[in-house]
């Protein structure tokens, strides 16, 4: 279902879902948002998204807390060694993952900053406009 035009009222409150995949080198960094209709199913979503990383051959990566709950792990991602953060914003669970070329938490961790910040302006009403900005 397309949520555009006349057909946007048509999806008011029922669960979303989007991924975009972005490449530059060996580089892949991939950004992945469900909306779910309760925080309770918002925090479901979120503790399946944690075992399956618990499932596969990834570590915690200890780091300060995005959104209302996250967690970051390392390991072996499609494109190679990588990094995966898992967030949750209200009803939102949303993921960064960042993989190929040297692991970079530091990297993914501001990716991951940058979509809270997105997905926190588009809860509060605002058209969402955060960046990467400079530092």
């Amino acid at each position: 279902m397309t949520c555009a035009g006349a057909a946007a009222a048509s999806c008011a409150g029922k669960p979303l879902s989007g991924s975009v995949r972005f490449s530059s080198g060996d580089v892949v960094v991939r950004f992945l948002v469900d909306t779910l209709p309760s925080r309770d199913a918002a925090g479901q979503r979120l503790k399946e998204s944690y075992a399956s990383y618990a499932a596969g051959q990834f570590t915690k990566v200890d780091m300060p807390a995005l959104g209302s709950e996250s967690q970051a792990f390392q390991g072996p991602l499609a494109e190679g060694e990588g990094v995966g953060i898992v967030l949750r914003s209200g009803t939102v669970v949303a993921s960064v993952t960042s993989e190929g070329g040297p692991v970079d938490v530091a990297r993914t961790r501001r990716l991951a900053v940058m979509l809270v910040k997105r997905i926190e302006q588009a809860q509060s009403g605002k058209t969402p406009d955060a960046g990467l900005g400079v530092g």
